[in-house]
């Protein structure tokens, strides 16, 4: 039965209104939350490395479109122009689904209480609408089916270009975008640590130990579910020494006593920890050191000379070697504040991790210290951002001005590599930074950026000390130590 061309005018009308209503109320929805609508589109695994332009070019789009649907004249442009939308939005939801790592939070507006399979319900009805209306308005549908066909294989391969190309942007040049993954990290458990100076001094696969920076021979122990506690102390072979910033680290079956400033280094076994001495009595201070293997740590000095900061190894076979990496840290400004970091070693991958906390920078190296590759956090802090003193009466050097941290805190763990951010990404709600502290994730290995976390403030305090083991991530904040149970699907090597 054909229809009559007032009925087909009839049809085509009401679906060019239902178009106009929902461009104009999807738009001044995306209009008035529009840092929200920024902030969504910048978790999308999609659209997240064009954020910016998307974000404005989506408003526009569907006021334009909503303008040519309420002109006559205009009214098949619009709904072509409509059939495109809805395709690309179609396609996306798809894509989604089948193909994206993770499924982001969904728009805002009406849309937002439905679930993703709803949207698609919905955005395919609204396709074949456009479609419908096309060809009754069409004097020649033959004509009509091939546009129809040539837009949607051109706007279906438009959203699998921007898939593509945003996946790659995101995870090796990442315009300081992060992604936050509904259900990445879960708390799972949490225990008392009694006072505010404990550290993480490392496990043995079953146990996690701390150490106690106000109580340097006393260690505490807990199970990995962090309900069974035993605390036990380190006894000296030797205790005259003007011990400042003594630091404990596990290393099984041995464990470690260090105290740079002396300089000393203990060794001892974990079954009755009694330490004997390992080193003493040399001219090799240190600022950092890291258990690479049983007989060798990676350590921090500074050189006699320049002051500057330097990386090296002890070795301890026969007799102390001793080797730098002068290769490793690179001067931007002073060579002592501008280089300062944070050293760990990863002992699954064997790579020695240095982290600047002024720039946007980490080096990795093996075992032996020779460098393996340099990367970079996504923020863009390429110059560390700070201003140094000097002392003429006493020689020293003083940061002249409150610098800006990139980088506070890090831990490692199978090639990849978690750093507390200080710096606020691009699309990001401000009310979360006084919330939570931001955990970026990093594959060491491929050189790329996985996604982010919260770690959340308990009672306003924040984050103090992070510890990864396997799928495990325990964090120190206040007098509490609290685990976390990272998704294996998100974050695997």
């Amino acid at each position: 039965m054909k229809l009559t061309a007032t009925i087909r005018e009839i049809i085509k009308s009401i679906i060019s209104y239902l178009f106009i209503l929902i461009f104009v109320y999807a738009a001044l929805t995306k209009l008035i939350e529009f840092q929200n609508f920024q902030a969504q589109l910048g978790q999308s695994p999609l659209l997240s490395a064009y954020t910016g332009f998307i974000s404005y070019s989506v408003l526009i789009v569907e006021l334009v479109i909503a303008f040519l649907l309420s002109i006559p004249r205009t009214r098949s442009i619009g709904l072509l122009s409509s059939f495109a939308l809805m395709i690309m939005f179609t396609v996306y939801i798809i894509v989604i689904l089948n193909y994206s790592s993770f499924v982001p939070c969904s728009c805002g507006g009406i849309l937002e209480k439905m679930s993703w399979k709803e949207h698609l319900i919905f955005n395919s009805a609204f396709t074949l609408l456009a479609a419908i209306a096309s060809l009754l308005i069409a004097t020649d549908r033959t004509h009509t089916l091939i546009k129809l066909s040539i837009i949607a294989i051109t706007a279906s391969a438009i959203i699998g270009t921007l898939y593509l190309y945003s996946e790659d942007t995101m995870h090796r040049v990442n315009p300081f975008i992060r992604r936050f993954i509904q259900g990445a990290a879960s708390k799972t458990a949490e225990a008392e640590l009694n006072n505010n100076s404990k550290y993480f001094a490392g496990t043995d696969g079953s146990n996690i130990y701390f150490g106690d920076s106000e109580a340097p021979l006393y260690i505490i122990a807990y199970d990995t579910t962090l309900k069974t506690k035993r605390q036990y102390k380190i006894q000296l072979e030797r205790e005259n020494f003007p011990f400042t910033s003594v630091q404990v680290r596990i290393a099984p079956p041995y464990f470690y006593l260090m105290d740079g400033t002396v300089p000393v280094i203990y060794k001892g076994i974990k079954s009755d920890w009694k330490a004997k001495l390992l080193m003493y009595d040399n001219n090799y201070y240190f600022s950092q050191a890291e258990i690479i293997a049983s007989d060798k740590i990676a350590f921090r000095a500074q050189q006699q000379k320049t002051l500057y900061n330097i990386l090296g190894t002890f070795t301890f076979k026969h007799n102390l070697q001793v080797q730098y990496a002068p290769q490793l840290l690179q001067k931007q400004i002073d060579g002592f504040f501008d280089t300062d970091g944070m050293m760990r070693f990863d002992s699954r991958s064997q790579k020695l991790i240095y982290t600047y906390y002024y720039r946007n920078q980490y080096i990795v190296a093996d075992n032996n210290g020779n460098l393996i590759h340099r990367g970079n956090t996504i923020d863009t802090t390429t110059k560390a951002k700070l201003k140094v003193a000097h002392i003429k009466e006493t020689g020293q050097r003083k940061i002249a001005s409150l610098p800006t941290t990139v980088n506070q805190l890090t831990a490692v763990s199978n090639n990849l590599l978690f750093v507390n951010s200080m710096l606020i990404g691009r699309y990001e709600p401000k009310e979360m930074w006084k919330q939570a502290a931001i955990i970026d994730v990093y594959n060491i290995e491929k050189n790329t950026y996985l996604s982010s976390i919260y770690i959340y403030d308990i009672n306003k305090t924040k984050l103090k000390e992070m510890f990864v083991v396997n799928n495990n991530l325990y964090a120190i904040i206040g007098h509490r130590v609290h685990k976390y149970q990272l998704s294996k699907k998100h974050f695997k090597n």
